[in-house]
C-alpha cells in the first residue's frame, strides 16, 4: 500500500549538529525543502546553544524556512519550585529529571526520566497540530505530516515512530548514512559554523567532557548547575539523596580531568574535549 504524500514537513530542531545539518542541508537544496523547523526551548540551555539558534534561524530565513521557537516553561524553575517528586506543588509544572540517586544505606538508582517529553515532545506535537489547522480531539488525516528528525546513521537505535498515523517521522541522515562525524565534515565543506551540543545546561547525561566544557567555557553556566545541584540534593519524595553527576558527589567536588592529567602526562588529543 502507497502512503499518501504529507501536506507539511518540519523539522524537530534541537540545535545541534545533527538537526543543525539537516536543516542547512534543506536551506542548499540537499534535502527537499522545509515548511517550518520547531526549536521546543526548555529555557536552560548554554548561551553557545542559544547563540548558535539565533544564528540558524536567520541562515533559514534566507532561505524562506522559518524557525519557530515555543516554550512550556523553563524547566531549572520549575524543577526548583516544586517540592514533592512527581507532584507539581502550587501549581507548577513539575516533569522528573534523570537524577541519580544514592539510598541512605549506599543503594544506588536513578529517576526516570519524564522532562524530555514534558518540555519537548509533547509542547512540539501540540505546536504542530495547530499550525497543521486542526484543534485538540479533532481527527487528522493520517500522513499529514512529515516530521524531520536528526539522528544520525551512527544513532540507528535511537530512531523511533511517531506514535500517531497522522505523523511520519522521517530521518534524513540515516537515509544519507551520514554519521555525527560526517555532519561536521559537511558543515566544514560548506563554510558554516560548528554548532554546539544541545543540552540542558544541569543535564545528567552529560558526559565528564560536556560538563568540562562548561566549565571551561561558560562558567557562568557551570556554576550554575552546581547551585542547581546542592539545591535539589534531599528532594522531597525521594527515598535517599540526589545528584546530577553519575558518581554521585556533588557537581563542584567532581574532577573532570583525563587520566592523563590526573597522572601528569601531557594530553595528546586535543579533540577529546570539543
Amino acid at each position: 500500500m502507497t502512503l499518501p504524500q504529507p501536506k507539511h514537513r518540519i523539522l524537530s530542531l534541537g540545535a545541534g549538529v545533527q538537526s543543525s545539518t539537516v536543516l542547512l542541508m534543506s536551506c542548499l537544496g540537499n534535502l527537499p525543502k522545509l515548511d517550518a523547523a520547531i526549536f521546543a526551548d526548555t529555557g536552560w540551555e548554554p548561551k553557545a546553544v542559544y547563540r548558535h539558534l539565533e544564528w540558524l534561524t536567520r541562515e533559514a530565513a534566507r532561505f524562506a524556512i522559518p524557525v519557530h521557537r515555543i516554550s512550556v516553561g523553563n524547566i531549572r524553575e520549575d524543577a526548583l519550585r516544586s517540592q514533592v517528586r512527581g507532584k507539581a506543588s502550587n501549581g507548577s509544572r513539575w516533569a522528573s529529571m534523570p537524577y541519580y540517586v544514592l539510598g541512605p544505606n549506599g543503594e544506588q538508582g536513578m529517576i526516570r526520566r519524564q522532562c524530555t517529553k514534558e518540555y519537548k515532545l509533547t509542547p512540539i506535537r501540540r505546536w504542530v497540530r495547530k499550525w497543521c489547522g486542526y484543534e485538540l480531539r479533532q481527527r487528522i488525516p493520517n500522513a499529514t505530516l512529515e516530521q524531520w528528525i536528526g539522528i544520525s546513521a551512527d544513532e540507528a537505535q535511537r530512531q523511533r515512530g511517531s506514535g500517531v498515523m497522522w505523523i511520519l517521522n522521517w530521518h534524513p541522515l540515516l537515509e544519507k548514512h551520514i554519521t555525527r562525524n560526517g555532519c561536521f565534515d559537511w558543515l566544514a565543506a560548506h563554510g558554516y559554523p560548528e554548532p554546539p551540543r544541545s543540552a540542558c545546561i544541569g543535564c545528567p547525561f552529560h558526559s565528564a567532557a560536556e560538563w568540562r566544557w562548561l566549565q571551561q567555557y561558560e562558567a557562568e553556566s557551570f556554576d550554575e548547575a552546581c547551585e542547581f545541584d546542592d539545591a535539589i540534593r534531599n528532594c522531597g519524595g525521594v527515598r535517599g539523596q540526589i545528584f546530577l553527576h553519575s558518581a554521585r558527589i556533588p557537581l563542584r567536588e567532581v574532577d573532570f580531568r583525563t587520566r592523563d592529567e590526573k597522572s601528569g602526562q601531557r594530553l595528546l588529543c586535543p579533540t577529546c574535549f570539543m
